[in-house]
């Protein structure tokens, strides 16, 4: 098992009210089985997510989680399934849900390329042949914004997520429609910025311009805010900093506090986790969408790509955003998105993607190998 510790520098700065990203440390993991075939994944810890922290993350996947896996032996997929949901539980994996992610990814894909079936094979089954992805813009001045809103145009996206809370948000609203049109989906995200009755207030200035959906209106622990907000507003409200775990979803879908999950890999702990989120979702009546952390490589992005392919139902689809947000990429050909944000299935068995260990080596601030 490998683990390096990488630091992404972006094209450009990605701004939201909880964070200004100029690049990201990601954790990226190789499994390397008894017959050679290695397989990867990725996991980014964000404290203001989260909790984690990198040190954290990183001891607890070399000295925890590490340890464990080098034992592992598998026999099916079905096994393969069932022990990994086991060892989530053993190890106090929710505190880690970056660090699991990256290392129950790559043993998906090292076992996927061994018996000759993808990750969507693996996970469910895909039930269609590509996903639409949305755009994001993040938070800029007016004067910033433009060229964002150019490339969203030229790609031809159908729907477009814009990131708010600013004085201006409704000159860029207001910017956004007359360069887009009125057929595209817009949607707002917050990201905690407002106390419930201003979230209220704020949306409903915003609803002239058509916006379908607003993610986390209020702070992540406020969980009566956000069914308040719910209650008042007649479009869709989204937890994604609220939701983090299993735990949090029963909470949310008992509170009746929001009317969509935002699920990302990272964030809840990987992809068995995941589709157990997925699932209690949708046994409540609550629709879901798959986000995604900012700096995200190609192998977190084929993960989630894996992960939509076998989830109909999602309402918006969110990632492959590296070849337009990172300097470098470790996977060649990235996975990327082509017009009108379409993603097609990957090719190939497990993640189908061929990650650069040179590249990786480059890009690495530290590089640890358990045997």
């Amino acid at each position: 098992m490998d683990i390096w510790r990488l630091k992404l520098p972006f094209r450009y700065p990605f701004k939201h009210k909880l964070a200004t990203h100029v690049g990201s440390e990601n954790l990226v993991v190789r499994v390397t089985a008894d017959n050679g075939i290695a397989g990867y994944g990725e996991g980014i810890p964000r404290t203001f997510v989260t909790g984690e922290s990198m040190p954290e993350t990183f001891t607890f996947l070399t000295q925890t989680l590490g340890p464990k896996l080098l034992q592992a032996s598998f026999a099916a997929p079905a096994e393969l399934a069932e022990a990994v949901a086991l060892m989530q539980s053993d190890t106090g994996s929710e505190e880690h849900p970056a660090a699991f992610c990256a290392a129950e990814t790559a043993l998906f894909d090292a076992a996927g390329q061994y018996w000759g079936k993808s990750l969507s094979e693996l996970i469910g089954g895909a039930t269609r042949k590509g996903v639409c992805y949305s755009a994001v813009v993040p938070l800029g001045s007016p004067e910033q914004l433009p060229r964002f809103f150019k490339m969203v145009k030229a790609k031809g996206m159908r729907f477009l997520k814009l990131k708010v809370g600013e004085a201006h948000d409704l000159e860029v609203l207001e910017m956004a429609r007359k360069e887009l049109g009125w057929l595209i989906d817009i949607r707002v995200d917050a990201n905690g910025a407002w106390t419930a009755p201003e979230a209220v207030a704020r949306v409903h200035e915003m609803l002239p311009y058509g916006i379908r959906a607003v993610e986390q209106p209020v702070p992540k622990d406020d969980v009566e805010g956000l069914g308040y907000v719910s209650r008042a507003l007649e479009i869709p409200v989204i937890a994604d900093e609220s939701l983090c775990s299993e735990a949090d979803a029963r909470k949310l879908i008992a509170s009746k506090a929001c009317d969509m999950f935002n699920i990302r890999l990272a964030k809840c702990g990987g992809l068995i986790a995941a589709l157990k989120i997925r699932d209690l979702a949708q046994e409540a009546g609550i629709a879901c969408m798959l986000g995604c952390h900012v700096g995200e490589t190609s192998i977190l992005a084929a993960a989630g790509r894996h992960f939509a392919l076998c989830s109909p139902r999602l309402v918006y689809v969110e990632g492959s955003f590296a070849p337009y947000l990172l300097a470098e990429d470790p996977v060649e050909p990235p996975v990327e998105f082509n017009h009108e944000g379409f993603g097609p299935i990957l090719p190939g068995p497990g993640l189908g993607i061929k990650v650069k260990a040179e590249t990786l080596a480059e890009l690495a601030v530290s590089h640890v190998r358990l045997a």
